[in-house]
């Protein structure tokens, strides 16, 4: 872990705290803003470019929205999305909020604007007790749910979705197929961006690899459809599975898995790694193909580094990318049959057609989920929102720059 993650790990745990915030974000150039905004995500860190962040892309990607709006020509005040004790000094234009901030920092003349990085919660929630049900009749063990949404907190989201001149959502047609049909006609569709990548994996080339295969994903093993991929591979000595997520902090999951996960020869337990680490490029270079068969997603960044890293996918509908022709396999379903079948066709390609499949999956996301295609589709996004009359008028839309830089 660099010092730059560390630190905003510290700075994100310190949050109730001691709300990290930018205020008075100005775009360069000098001039008088052409309004203000509000950004409710993700704060800066401290240490550290957001460019070349190694955790989660959507550091990087907070950090754009706000480089959107002063291009735009706003002065942008920044705030973490859980902050709900920030006091701000003047009415805003617009906001941007992803949870709990639109209401509270808007009035009826401010646009508004809210943040969808997944499907519907409520289609979530009930995705994942599927799962865990499932899980229980199998192996008759209980495991907590580890991605719900509070129900407390659907309300909030109800409120904000209703009150919301536009959602932005993360996520494809799958993805917002799961909200209300009064709330469809607001979302606009945008893309999450895969973790940063070193240039050795950027560049890897794609050489014959052993037929072994990789689960990487973050917290909630059974949302992530863990346990369903540990039934498959302990039923193929064979074949080779690494496993790379927090999913050892999950103690009734690893309890209830212990035999699959650390006394099944074929089935590499590595625990949490950095998707720029050394150690998962040690592994990715013998990877042909990974595994995500997750319930419910916005669209999977996951999914977006592993395809970027050259690898096969093998992915459920739910992963919220729509594969290219032959450029992986988008499971029917999500049972343990199903991926096993995906899996052995995999094994049972050639050389060259797995090297297609893997170069026609890495150009896909390399093309569709970059960080241009971010800026470009959140860009028109939140045009649509604010007056295009006016930014025209005024020029702002051409402004280039960002005090953010």
């Amino acid at each position: 872990m660099s010092l730059g993650e560390l630190v905003y790990k510290v700075q994100r745990a310190g949050q109730r705290y001691l709300p990290q915030r930018k205020l008075n974000i100005y775009p360069a150039g000098g001039g008088s803003p052409g309004g203000r905004a509000l950004v409710s995500y993700l704060p800066l860190p401290l240490v550290g470019d957001p460019a070349l962040f190694r955790g989660h892309s959507n550091v990087w990607e907070s950090s754009e929205i706000v480089r959107i709006f002063n291009r735009l020509g706003y002065a942008v005040d920044l705030i973490a999305w859980d902050d709900t004790s920030f006091v701000p000094a003047a009415p805003y234009d617009v906001v941007f909020d992803i949870h709990r901030n639109l209401a509270r920092y808007s009035s009826k003349k401010t646009k508004t604007i809210f943040h969808m990085t997944g499907s519907n919660p409520e289609f979530s929630n009930r995705a994942e007790q599927v799962r865990l049900n499932d899980l229980r009749q199998r192996k008759g063990v209980p495991i907590s749910a580890r991605r719900v949404v509070a129900a407390c907190d659907l309300p909030v989201l109800e409120e904000n979705m209703a009150r919301a001149d536009l959602i932005t959502l993360i996520g494809n047609d799958v993805t917002a197929a799961t909200f209300p049909e009064n709330i469809q006609p607001k979302i606009r569709q945008v893309i999450a961006t895969g973790a940063w990548l070193p240039t050795a994996l950027e560049n890897s080339p794609l050489n014959d690899r052993p037929s072994e295969f990789l689960w990487f994903n973050g917290g909630g093993a059974v949302h992530k459809g863990l346990d369903l991929v540990l039934e498959v591979f302990a039923k193929h000595p064979e074949l080779t599975l690494h496993i790379v997520g927090p999913y050892l902090k999950e103690r009734d999951f690893v309890s209830a898995y212990r035999t699959e996960l650390f006394k099944t020869p074929n089935i590499i337990s590595h625990g949490f790694i950095f998707p720029a680490d050394r150690r998962f490029l040690e592994i990715t270079s013998r990877v042909r193909a990974f595994i995500n068969p997750s319930c419910s997603e916005g669209i999977s960044t996951a999914v977006i580094t592993c395809m970027q890293s050259g690898m096969v996918p093998i992915i459920s509908k739910n992963c919220g990318i729509s594969l290219p022709v032959q450029g992986g396999i988008l499971l029917e379903d999500c049972s343990v049959e199903m991926i096993e079948k995906g899996v052995l066709s995999i094994v049972s390609e050639g050389h060259e057609a797995w090297r297609s499949m893997a170069e026609k999956a890495r150009r896909f996301a390399r093309e569709n989920y970059s960080r241009n295609v971010f800026s470009r589709l959140m860009e028109k996004a939140i045009v649509s929102v604010l007056s295009r009359k006016s930014l025209l008028e005024s020029g702002l839309l051409n402004v280039a720059g960002s005090s953010l830089d």
